[in-house]
């Protein structure tokens, strides 16, 4: 792995530790933006308010504990089946983007069900977007902000 990937992965708040112990950490935590973003593109297309509201509310488990819904989608169906390797858990700046996907989630269902297109699609489209960024680079906006705000030390972990 290269530094530039070790530093991204470490920014996101995964330790240098887990970078090393975690065989294709690099594969394995591109799963958790990439499935937020997939099923974000799938609120998208359908509009439906419930979706995303309950989208939302899943989304927000992330937030709350070091393992994110799309995780625990992949513990019972990918590894659980393939016998890949576990998820590492989350630290607190990839935490911060599950909640920050929470409430873009929520803040799009609202504006479906409100028939607001602004406040429907803005925070939608911009999830989505942002999340596929992450899967697609491993560098996490909510990260950057996370330790932008904290003034966290992305080489302290």
């Amino acid at each position: 792995m290269n530094k530039r990937m070790e530093r991204l992965l470490v920014s996101q708040g995964y330790s240098r530790n887990s970078v090393y112990e975690y065989r294709n950490i690099n594969l394995l935590v591109r799963w958790t933006p990439l499935m937020c973003a997939s099923f974000g593109a799938v609120g998208l297309i359908i509009q439906s308010p419930i979706y995303f509201i309950v989208l939302g509310c899943f989304t927000f488990i992330g937030a709350l504990s070091s393992t994110s819904f799309f995780d625990y989608i992949y513990k019972f169906t990918i590894q659980k089946f393939s016998k890949r390797n576990a998820m590492p858990p989350q630290g607190k700046p990839r935490r911060f983007g599950c909640g920050i996907g929470a409430v873009m989630y929520l803040l799009s269902g609202t504006g479906f069900y409100i028939h607001n297109f602004y406040l429907a699609f803005i925070p939608g489209v911009m999830i989505v977007s942002l999340a596929a960024i992450a899967a697609l680079t491993q560098w996490c906006f909510a990260s950057t902000l996370y330790n932008l705000i904290f003034r966290k030390n992305e080489e302290c972990c």
